[in-house]
C-alpha cells in the first residue's frame, strides 16, 4: 500500500526525477544550515550585542545619576548614543520578532525589569525610569542587529537557484540524447531509415548510441542479405516453375496434369508472398489518399470476381497516409475475405479523430482462440476456414506489419452482420 502511494507520488519523466533528486537532498542541507545558523550563531551575536548594550545603559545611568545631563550627553556622544529625557513612554509600543523580544529579555535581565523598548526604522529606544521621568537613550539599529545574516541566507538562496538552474539545463541535454535515442530505435523498429542521427550526451549515453547504431548496420545488412536471398530463390524456382508448366502444357492427357498444374500455381503463389514478406518494411512517403478510390483499385485489382461486394464509404474522405502500404493492407484483407467467403462488405466510416475499415465475409469465421495468433507469420489454423485453402501463412502478418509503419493497427473478430470474420482498420485522420 504505501509502496504504490509513493509510486503514484513520483514523477513518471526522468527530468523531474533526476531533478527531484538533485533539489530534496539540497534543500534539506539548506534549511539544516539555515536552522543552525539561527539558532546557534545568530542568537549568540546577537545576545552578545544585547549584553554590550546593557553594559552602556548602565554606564550612562549611573553616571547621569552622579552628574547632569549635559555631561551625559558627551559621554553618550563619544560612543555614538544618543541620551535624553522624557516624561512620558508609549505603552502600545511592542517587539516586531522573534529576535527584537530576544534583544528585549536581554537587557531587562541585564539592566531593569521596567525599561522599555521601541524599534524604529534606524535606531532603537531604550526608556529607563529614573526619578519621576524616563532616561531615553537612543542606539543605532545597527549596533544590535547585524545585517550579515540576511546576506548569507539571501546568497544561499541565490546560489542555490543558480546551480539549480545549471543541473536543470545540463540534465536536459542528458534527457534529450536519451530521448533522440529512445526515438531513433522507435523509427528504426517501424521500417523507417534513420538520418542525421549522431551519439550525444555522456560517456554512457554515447556508448548505448553506438551500440544502437553498430545494431542498425547489423539489421539492415540481414535485411538485404534476407531480401537478396529470398529474390533469388524465387527468380531461380520462378524460371523452374515456368519450365514444369511449359512441359505440362505439351502433354496429351490434361486430366493427370490438372492437379499437378494447382500445385504448380500454388507453389507460385507462395514464391511471390516470400518475396513480399521479405520488402514488408519497405516505405514510401506519405500522400493525400481517396479512401473509396483506393477500395475500388483493391477491387478491381482482385482475382475474385465472382462476389458478392458492398463498399459503404464518402466520396470525398480522403486522408494522409502511405498509398502503397494502406493498398497492400486493404488487398491482403480483402484477398483472405474472398478466400472464405462470397459475400463482402467493406464499411468506412469516422471514428473520434480515426478513419476505420471494416473488412467482414460470410465465411466460417475464427475461433476467438486463434484471433492473437493469425497475425504470426506462416501460421495456419486447421479448421474450416484453412481447409484445401491455398496461402502461406504470411498475408496478414505481412498486412499487420505494414500497418505499425503508418501508425493505424488491425483488429479482427467475428462479424455479427454475416456471421464471418471482421478485419477492423484504425487509421490516424489527418488530411
Amino acid at each position: 500500500m504505501i509502496k504504490k502511494f509513493i509510486k503514484d507520488l513520483l514523477p513518471r519523466r526522468l527530468l523531474p526525477r533526476l531533478l527531484l533528486i538533485f533539489l530534496v537532498p539540497l534543500i534539506i542541507i539548506q534549511c539544516s544550515v539555515i536552522f543552525f545558523f539561527y539558532d546557534r550563531h545568530w542568537e549568540k551575536i546577537i545576545n552578545r550585542f544585547s549584553n554590550i548594550a546593557g553594559n552602556k545603559i548602565n554606564l550612562l545611568s549611573d553616571f547621569y545619576m552622579k552628574n547632569s545631563l549635559e555631561d551625559t550627553k558627551n559621554i553618550a556622544q563619544t560612543l555614538n548614543i544618543k541620551v535624553s529625557l522624557s516624561k512620558s513612554t508609549d505603552e502600545d509600543v511592542k517587539t516586531k520578532s522573534r529576535l527584537e523580544n530576544k534583544i528585549f529579555q536581554t537587557i531587562k535581565n541585564r539592566v531593569d525589569e521596567n525599561i522599555k523598548i521601541d524599534f524604529q526604522e534606524n535606531f532603537v529606544s531604550f526608556f529607563l525610569p529614573v526619578n519621576n521621568h524616563y532616561l531615553k537613550i537612543d542606539f543605532p539599529k545597527k549596533y544590535l542587529l547585524s545585517e550579515t545574516p540576511t546576506i548569507y541566507i539571501l546568497w544561499i538562496i541565490f546560489t542555490s537557484l543558480v546551480l539549480s538552474l545549471i543541473a536543470f539545463l545540463f540534465l536536459r541535454i542528458q534527457i534529450r540524447a536519451i530521448f533522440r535515442l529512445a526515438q531513433s530505435a522507435e523509427n528504426f523498429g517501424r521500417g523507417n531509415k534513420i538520418k542525421n542521427f549522431k551519439p550525444e550526451g555522456a560517456m554512457e549515453i554515447r556508448a548505448a548510441g553506438n551500440a544502437f547504431i553498430k545494431m542498425q548496420k547489423r539489421i539492415n545488412n540481414y535485411i538485404e542479405q534476407k531480401t537478396s536471398f529470398l529474390a533469388g530463390i524465387s527468380h531461380d524456382l520462378g524460371t523452374i516453375i515456368t519450365r514444369i508448366k511449359l512441359r505440362l502444357e505439351l502433354l496429351d492427357n490434361k486430366k493427370d496434369t490438372l492437379q499437378i498444374k494447382k500445385d504448380v500455381e500454388t507453389m507460385q503463389l507462395f514464391l511471390k508472398e516470400y518475396l513480399e514478406y521479405s520488402k514488408k518494411n519497405s516505405s514510401s512517403k506519405f500522400e493525400t489518399v481517396n479512401i473509396l478510390k483506393l477500395i475500388s483499385e483493391v477491387v478491381q485489382s482482385s482475382k475474385k470476381k465472382n462476389k458478392e461486394i458492398k463498399i459503404n464509404c464518402s466520396k470525398n474522405l480522403r486522408i494522409n497516409t502511405d498509398k502503397n502500404s494502406l493498398f497492400r493492407i486493404i488487398f491482403n484483407l480483402f484477398e483472405n475475405a474472398s478466400r472464405y467467403g462470397s459475400i463482402i462488405y467493406v464499411n468506412v466510416n469516422r471514428k473520434n479523430q480515426n478513419v476505420v475499415i471494416n473488412i467482414e465475409d460470410n465465411g466460417p469465421g475464427i475461433d476467438a482462440k486463434f484471433i492473437k495468433q493469425i497475425f504470426k507469420p506462416f501460421y495456419k489454423i486447421d479448421n474450416s476456414r484453412n481447409l484445401n485453402k491455398s496461402g502461406s501463412g504470411l498475408g496478414l502478418s505481412i498486412a499487420k506489419d505494414l500497418a505499425k509503419n503508418i501508425n493505424s493497427k488491425i483488429t479482427c473478430s467475428n462479424s455479427k452482420n454475416l456471421n464471418g470474420c471482421l478485419f477492423s482498420i484504425e487509421l490516424p485522420y489527418k488530411k
